[in-house]
């Protein structure tokens, strides 16, 4: 990988400065997560990813540090992944150097475009030249990315990508309201019914009046809180409490909060009931949060708000100390045992896949980038995740 940019070297040295001259990553929460040390942390992971694009527009997928060498492995739902993380960090409004992140997220696209086969009257994201390769939640994150990155008057061109990408998802709509994860298939994945239905609720904000995914979104609504209710999963939760959240905010159906309360009480007291301190969790973290926020809407739930909050707080300071900072040589996994490797610093920003992994993989900084900025929304709010 190329040299790390001057403004991630710029962003990293103050970053230091901030800490006190020592890894924030070895900070506590209410100091290396709040505030400008938060700030610093966002905008470094998201120069890291605009920094890791690679010519075709797709991102460099991951780097293991043990050999020195990028995997030869790929995966299209993790790169329209890191292409959303962008367009939410653009959608922010408060980042550094937001043109480049605008022309980084662009770019992505046109990729992501120029792989989009016909399927159902639109359009699906795939990889080579057959549906085959076609992947429904990569579609929904890269209509996600479009919609985020458009503003509130997409160009034609931006415009007949979300129809095209809208009308290739509503096609794959099964019976009982949840969407095939590959055309053809007849296969539900609980990853792609969380990545539809959050990009279902971003169009019916964007598009009130658009009665097909107003039919799509009902039958959705309906299937997926009676089915994941009953079958909580892990692939689904974050994006599940995601789109819930956000049909909260729009409808202000109690439905919604109470889902995203099932959702994370199952979290935390059966899917993942332990912080593991070995594992990158930000994805899980992102979840929780939008729990939080819908909590906060609602003015209901203190009990459960508490209990999450306190699980926030723990993932997300074993979380920070996985980021690489400029001038760290070594990843240190204990007591006189480390790893040195002389290209760790040219990644600065990003985020290892856990404790005792010495690999960064895009999804892993993807997951970071939005815990954060979703993170620090909540410490702007009346309510500081971080004060305990």
């Amino acid at each position: 990988m190329k040299p790390s940019s001057p403004r991630r070297r710029d962003l990293a040295h103050l970053l230091r400065i901030v800490a006190g001259g020592l890894f924030a990553a070895l900070l506590p929460l209410s100091v290396a997560a709040t505030g400008k040390m938060l700030d610093l942390r966002i905008d470094l992971a998201a120069a890291y990813l605009r920094d890791a694009q690679l010519r075709s527009g797709l991102f460099r997928y991951e780097h293991d540090f043990l050999t020195g060498k990028d995997s030869s492995k790929n995966n299209l739902v993790r790169q329209t992944g890191a292409a959303f993380a962008l367009a939410e960090y653009h959608a922010d409004g408060t980042g550094t150097h937001d043109v480049d992140v605008v022309a980084s997220v662009n770019k992505a696209l046109a990729a992501f475009q120029h792989d989009s086969l016909p399927w159902g009257n639109g359009r699906l994201v795939t990889r080579g030249e057959s549906l085959t390769g076609a992947k429904a939640g990569a579609t929904a994150l890269a209509l996600l990315s479009l919609m985020l990155i458009s503003g509130d008057k997409p160009s034609p061109s931006q415009q007949y990508w979300i129809d095209a990408w809208t009308t290739g998802l509503l096609a794959l709509q099964m019976a009982d309201g949840g969407f095939e994860s590959a055309p053809g298939s007849g296969r539900q994945s609980p990853y792609a019914n969380g990545e539809i239905w959050l990009a279902l609720a971003h169009l019916s904000d964007r598009f009130p009046g658009h009665q097909p995914v107003r039919r799509a979104l009902a039958k959705a609504d309906a299937h997926f809180i009676e089915f994941y209710t009953k079958h909580p999963d892990i692939g689904f939760f974050h994006w599940g409490v995601m789109a819930a959240s956000k049909r909260y905010q729009q409808a202000g159906d109690s439905r919604f909060v109470q889902f995203a309360a099932t959702q994370s009480h199952d979290y935390i007291t059966r899917l993942r009931p332990n912080v593991s301190n070995k594992s990158n969790s930000c994805y899980g973290v992102e979840g929780m949060l939008e729990g939080i926020v819908a909590f906060d809407r609602h003015q209901g739930f203190p009990t459960l708000r508490a209990m999450v909050k306190r699980r926030v707080v723990a993932e997300m300071e074993k979380n920070l100390e996985l980021q690489i900072l400029e001038g760290q040589s070594q990843l240190d996994f204990a007591a006189d045992r480390y790893l040195r490797a002389p290209e760790i610093e040219a990644y600065a920003g990003a985020f290892l896949n856990g404790r005792y992994r010495p690999q960064i993989r895009i999804d892993a900084t993807q997951h970071c980038l939005a815990a954060m900025l979703k993170l620090r929304r909540l410490e702007r709010s009346q309510d500081p995740v971080s004060r305990h």
